[in-house]
């Protein structure tokens, strides 16, 4: 499994103000990119994408992040009975 540079074309670009998993991009840890890929395998390797950081500080923040999201969207929904 070697990149053969597909995986360029599918580069993401760092967004501003969220962090790359939040905001849905994944790694490969063969190609050293992050991607804006819906599969989980690498287009270009056929390596498995990472979906979440590996750092505990992280990790913690994209935790809070869901969380917060999730409250958000939670405070939205009418709820009918």
């Amino acid at each position: 499994m070697t990149c053969k540079g597909i995986c360029i074309r599918h580069k993401a670009q760092k967004p501003v103000g969220s962090g790359r998993y939040a905001s849905g991009q994944k790694r490969c840890q063969i190609c050293e990119i992050f991607i804006k890929w819906d599969g989980l395998w690498c287009p270009c390797c056929g390596y498995r994408l990472r979906t979440k950081p590996r750092n505990l500080k992280y990790k913690a923040k994209l935790r809070a992040r869901k969380k917060l999201q999730e409250s958000r969207v939670a405070k939205f929904i009418p709820i009918h009975v």
